[in-house]
C-alpha cells in the first residue's frame, strides 16, 4: 500500500525529531510566544536559544544544520532559513527588537558569524555559497558619537545579498552593503559598499577586479 502524502510528511517530521534528539540538538525558550518551526529539517549538535517575547525561528523542509548556534535575544525577532539549505558550523545572532535574518533556499554557509542588531535585517538570496570564517553584520554594535553634539554618527544599515552569490574565506560584509546576483567576493576581502551584479571584487576595502562574471558549484 502506497503511503499518502500526509503520511510521508508525518514520517519525515518524526524522523527529524528523532534525529535531533539522537544528535544532541538543544532548544531553549525563555519568555512568551516564542515559536520554533523546524519542519523536517535535520539538526545535528545545534544550540538554539530564544530569549524574549514574540520571536520566530523557521527552518524550511529538507534543510541540514550541523554544529550551528542560533540565538534570538530580544522581542519580535524573526529568523528564516530556507528549504534545502546547508549550514555547517557558525553563529547566527539576532538582538534588540524587530531584527530579521533570512537565508534563501538552497544556500550553503560554512562557519560564519552573522549578527543582526538594532531592528535591521540581513538577507541572503537563494543558492548562495559562503566559505569558512566569514563575518556579516548590519551594525557596529556600539555607538560612535560626535564629541560636541553627542549625536550618534554610525547608524545601523541593512545588508542585502542577492541570489547566487559566492563569498570567499574570511571575507567581511559590513553594514549597508548590497551584493548583486552572480557576484563573487574574494577571500579576506572587506566589503563596505555596493557590489554590482556579475562582478568579482577583492581587497581591503573591496574593489572591482573583473566584470561580467558568473560561477558554478561544479568544477567544469
Amino acid at each position: 500500500m502506497t503511503p499518502s502524502l500526509a503520511q510521508v510528511v508525518w514520517l519525515r517530521r518524526l524522523r527529524a525529531i528523532l534525529y535531533r534528539r539522537w544528535h544532541h540538538t538543544t532548544i531553549q525558550r525563555t519568555g512568551r510566544n516564542n515559536i520554533v518551526r523546524l519542519n523536517d529539517s535535520l539538526l545535528r549538535q545545534c544550540k538554539i536559544e530564544l530569549t524574549g517575547n514574540d520571536n520566530t525561528l523557521e527552518i524550511g523542509a529538507g534543510a541540514r544544520l550541523w554544529d550551528v548556534t542560533i540565538r534570538l535575544i530580544g522581542d519580535h525577532l524573526h529568523c528564516r532559513i530556507g528549504s534545502q539549505c546547508r549550514l555547517i558550523g557558525g553563529q547566527y545572532q539576532l538582538e534588540d527588537r524587530g531584527s530579521r535574518l533570512e537565508i534563501g533556499e538552497g544556500s550553503t554557509l560554512f562557519t560564519p558569524v552573522v549578527s543582526v542588531l538594532e531592528g535591521g535585517s540581513i538577507r541572503f538570496g537563494q543558492d548562495c555559497l559562503v566559505a569558512y570564517s566569514t563575518d556579516f553584520r548590519n551594525s557596529d554594535a556600539h555607538s560612535i558619537l560626535d564629541a560636541t553634539t553627542r549625536a550618534r554618527i554610525n547608524p545601523a544599515a541593512d545588508v542585502d545579498i542577492a541570489d547566487h552569490v559566492w563569498i570567499g574565506n574570511q571575507a567581511q560584509i559590513l553594514k549597508g552593503t548590497t551584493i548583486g546576483p552572480r557576484a563573487i567576493v574574494a577571500a579576506r576581502s572587506v566589503v563596505t559598499k555596493a557590489v554590482a551584479a556579475g562582478t568579482l571584487v577583492a581587497g581591503v576595502p573591496a574593489r572591482v577586479i573583473r566584470e561580467n562574471v558568473d560561477w558554478d558549484h561544479r568544477r567544469l
